[in-house]
């Protein structure tokens, strides 16, 4: 079962309301439409930027460039199941990825309480850093504002406060995104959907890396 299948199937057993869930495709579909947070475009150079992880320790994107290739994945929070799977997922494909010669880091606007929640429950191994003031968010174009009619069945329906959740203490959020970056610091491949049940398949960020590898001819993908 691939990542994308493991979702559709947790999602069905949820048992979401049909109009809870019909109001959120909406919304989301908008977000998309109106191109509110398309993401940096294949052929890009990637924003530089320094995070805290969870214990509150730097960690820069030039540094990681130094050592080769990184698979960039922004997540909306623990608190997001499809965000969970994902996660789970690429912790599982992390030793592939290490082997591609690449690294992984991760970004989320929900605060270092959380993100250290996250990192031990679910004993990752790579880099879970927090958007304290979503500055990262906005520079690769993934920021949205949670529409108000899904902020109230957030509230309501869900018992979920975001203002809680997040570091800024504010309710925007990243639309799911990948972006795989060379070691120039060039967006060469890239996944971007307001769709949150949507994500980039980890075969999909490892057949990405491997283009990268001195023996593939230059090529970029876009998605």
């Amino acid at each position: 079962m691939n990542l994308n299948e493991e979702i559709r199937q947790v999602l069905a057993g949820l048992a979401i309301p049909e109009s809870v869930n019909r109001t959120i495709v909406e919304a989301m579909e908008q977000v998309e439409r109106n191109r509110v947070a398309p993401g940096l475009a294949v052929g890009d150079s990637a924003p530089d930027f320094t995070l805290p992880n969870p214990h509150n320790q730097p960690v820069a994107l030039r540094d990681k460039l130094a050592q080769g290739p990184v698979v960039l994945s922004f997540f909306r929070g623990d608190w997001c199941p499809v965000c969970s799977l994902q996660i789970r997922a690429l912790q599982r494909a992390l030793p592939d990825i290490h082997k591609a010669g690449a690294s992984l880091v991760t970004v989320t606007p929900q605060s270092l309480t959380h993100t250290l929640s996250l990192q031990e429950k679910a004993a990752l191994e790579f880099d879970v850093l927090t958007d304290l003031e979503q500055s990262v968010m906005r520079a690769y174009r993934v920021q949205f504002a949670l529409p108000e009619k899904v902020k109230d069945i957030y509230l309501g329906v869900l018992a979920l406060d975001l203002g809680k959740q997040n570091a800024d203490g504010s309710w925007n959020l990243p639309v799911p995104g990948t972006f795989i970056i060379d070691r120039q610091g060039i967006i060469q491949t890239r996944h971007v959907s307001a769709d949150f049940t949507r994500r980039m398949e980890p075969d999909d960020v490892l057949d990405a890396l491997a283009l990268l590898s001195p023996e593939a001819a230059p090529r970029a993908a876009a998605g």
